[in-house]
């Protein structure tokens, strides 16, 4: 039999969810800077940049979030 923690499952998640948020942030970065170097708008990457990092951010909000909780669960 399998046993499945939820808590480290939902942890896993967040933290695969912001790694992979920061990569695409730097690709869309690069793909920017690269725009820009042959005078090309970038707008449309910047804006899919600010995504990606608030995307990021909202993952690493949320799993300090779960970490804290199960530390004050932990100190009762």
């Amino acid at each position: 039999m399998t046993f499945t923690n939820p808590v480290q499952d939902r942890l896993d998640k967040l933290s695969d969810t912001e790694a992979q948020a920061r990569r695409l942030l730097d690709r869309t970065l690069r793909l920017a800077g690269l725009r820009l170097d042959h005078h090309r708008p970038a707008g449309a990457a910047l804006r899919l940049a600010v995504c990606f990092h608030r995307r990021a951010d909202q993952a690493a909000a949320e799993e300090d979030d779960c970490v804290t909780h199960l530390e004050r669960m932990d100190g009762r």
